[in-house]
């Protein structure tokens, strides 16, 4: 009898500890994220307000995002290694490697757009281009921010949610390059392709909030929303 509880509070001991380190990795990718969210609508702020003085704001804050996203990554492959995680825990810990990744792309991106306002010396265009870049940097930012916060808390019903909400995004996408084209001739086309970049860069960090929210979605329920189409790949700028 002993025996038995020994190996019980053995076993109770092991689970502790792993649930610690699955709750250190949730509340570092949330940690992460909020980073992210933060860094984004700085560069926001750089953009809308020509501020050229942020721009080194900016990428010092994303060397912290990839610093984390290095540990957390490494904690996550060795909680894998080491651990036996049943099928919801496996669940978490892979979709754990995915988010990371979606987190440290979105961060690229935002130092991707302040790359392209130094290039520029500036933000090129009219106040009415500034206002448009500064409704999509509101709009990508508000939806990543709700992608932490269903990770925060294990919404499961965040995929398909965040996905219907994107489409805002889309149409503010839109606008703006249909406004770039208005505006190429006095821009001049380098500057316009650049413009267009900023916002292609804007429309990925949302999408990258509408992965994270699959993702929990997946790890809540075991399945993945019916229309999931991951960001692959992106842009360097």
């Amino acid at each position: 009898m002993s025996s038995t509880s020994g190996d019980l509070s053995h076993h109770d001991e092991i689970r502790h500890h792993f649930d610690v380190l699955m709750a250190g990795l949730l509340q570092g990718m949330v940690r992460m994220g909020a980073l992210v969210t933060e860094n984004t609508r700085r560069a926001g702020e750089a953009m809308t307000e020509n501020r050229l003085d942020l721009v080194k704001t900016v990428r010092k804050a994303d060397a912290e995002v990839n610093s984390m996203y290095a540990t957390l990554e490494r904690q996550t492959f060795e909680t894998l290694a080491r651990q036996q995680p049943v099928a919801s825990d496996l669940r978490f810990l892979v979709a754990t490697t995915r988010i990371l990744y979606e987190l440290e792309r979105s961060g690229d991106l935002a130092v991707n757009c302040v790359n392209v306002l130094e290039r520029e010396n500036g933000f090129p265009g009219s106040a009415a281009l500034r206002s448009l870049v500064g409704k999509l940097v509101t709009e990508a930012s508000a939806l990543f921010a709700r992608a932490i916060d269903a990770l925060a808390d294990m919404d499961e019903d965040a995929g398909p949610r965040l996905d219907a909400e994107d489409d805002a995004v889309d149409d503010t996408v839109s606008a703006f390059y249909t406004a770039i084209g208005r505006e190429s001739t006095e821009i001049g086309l380098e500057s316009a392709i650049e413009l267009s970049r900023i916002g292609r860069y804007l429309e990925r960090i949302a999408d990258h909030g509408v992965n994270i929210g699959e993702h929990v979605t997946y790890i809540v329920t075991g399945e993945f929303p019916a229309d999931l189409h991951p960001v692959l790949d992106d842009e360097d700028g």
